[in-house]
Order: structure tokens, then sequence, then C-alpha cells
């Protein structure tokens, strides 16, 4: 075979292989940032109906979101962060009549680095002395008509 029929070949299949490659790459970075987004909205879903819940007097729409973002959180989070979020709710549930302001804190703590652990949050989180709490805003008051 003549050389420059071989490098022709040689050319062009390198072409290839580099923008099959080079698309291959793009579709799994953006596969990637959308599972991402998609966990990023779950996990904002459910720290927002976990801090309805930190009112003094949540009322049933809040636990309501809660269930749901609870409910629906399975879809997209790792074990680790299930683990987490079962302990916690096990903590605040109505039953649980020997739940503790501490252990509540403590539970949340660790659903929070679970989740910052999976969203890979950088830099990473020193567990020893990460601090988390819920700030629960008062209830509106009634307006006057």
């Amino acid at each position: 075979m003549n050389a420059n029929v071989t490098i022709a070949i040689i050319t062009v299949a390198g072409s290839v292989v580099v923008a099959a490659l080079s698309y291959f790459l793009t579709k799994r970075q953006q596969r990637e940032a959308e599972w991402r987004t998609s966990k990023l909205k779950h996990y904002k879903a459910l720290l927002s109906a976990i801090s309805d819940l930190a009112c003094e007097d949540p009322g049933t729409e809040a636990h309501q979101r809660f269930a749901s973002a609870f409910n629906t959180i399975g879809l997209v989070a790792p074990q680790p962060v299930i683990d987490a979020l079962v302990d916690f709710h096990n903590e605040i549930r109505i039953s649980n009549l020997e739940k503790t302001p501490e252990r509540h804190d403590e539970l949340l703590v660790k659903l929070i680095l679970a989740i910052r652990a999976d969203l890979d949050v950088r830099p990473p989180d020193d567990p020893a002395s990460f601090q988390f709490h819920l700030v629960g805003s008062p209830p509106k008051k009634p307006t006057n008509a």
C-alpha cells in the first residue's frame, strides 16, 4: 500500500476516534450535570420541608411536604443519606416520646454531612467541627382587612 494512503487512513481513523471519544465524554458530563441538578432539587425540597417543621407549631402542610420529600429522596440519594434521614425521622416523629434537642441536632448534622458528601462539596467537611442547626421563623400574623 502506498505510504500516502496509509497516512490518510490513519488520519481519518484518528479523527473518527477523537470525535467519538469527545462525543462520549461530553454526553457523560451532561448526564452527570443533569443527575447532580436532579439530586440538588430533591435535597432542596427535603431541607425546605425540614425547615418548615422547625417552626414551633408546624401545620399539616409542613408534614405533608416533609413526607413527600422523605418518600421521594430514595430516587436519588445514596444509602448513607437515606440511613441518616431515617435516623433523623425516627428522632423527630411524633411517636418518639424520648426525643431530645441534642439528639435532633446530632442527627441533623449527620444528615447534612451525608448530603454534602453526596454532592461532593469542596473542600470536604470536618465532621468533628461541623455545626448546623435549623432556624425557624415565627408564624405569620394575620393581617387585618
